[in-house]
């Protein structure tokens, strides 16, 4: 079985999963900092290895999302791609779980709601947003 799993990059990831956990209640985070031995291979001071995030991951509704930090030092784009996250409309448990995570995520402010989540002509819902990073993600039920 292969798994594909969204994997960004972000100027600043160990901000970032803050603000994923309190505004896209991002659970089981986990997030492995530039060890010294890896400083230089990346390009990172030795004093700031620690800040920088060399890999992390988290759930948001079930879906695993990667993240680091840009040691390419490039300009950062995500016009073009979405993230999405798909939930079985036949499962209440899960459409109530999304329904509470686009409430608290609309309700929080900090996200540009680009098409709120509601029910489509084609039976499913679907709502559309971009984070504070530039992120766009679709929440989709069907």
């Amino acid at each position: 079985m292969i798994s594909v799993h969204p994997y960004i990059t972000l100027n600043n990831t160990k901000e970032a999963l803050d603000y994923y956990k309190e505004v896209l209640g991002a659970t089981d985070v986990t997030r492995m900092p530039v060890g010294p031995e890896q400083a230089e291979q990346f390009g990172v001071p030795a004093d700031k290895a620690e800040e920088m995030t060399m890999h992390s991951q988290f759930n948001i509704l079930g879906s695993t999302i990667m993240a680091a930090d840009n040691f390419q030092k490039v300009e950062i784009s995500y016009t073009g791609m979405s993230i999405l996250l798909n939930v079985d409309a036949k499962d209440e448990k899960a459409m109530a779980d999304a329904q509470a995570f686009w409430d608290h995520l609309d309700a929080s402010g900090k996200v540009t709601v680009n098409m709120p989540y509601e029910k489509q002509f084609w039976g499913g819902a679907m709502g559309d947003f971009t984070d504070a990073y530039g992120i766009r993600w679709m929440l989709h039920a069907q």
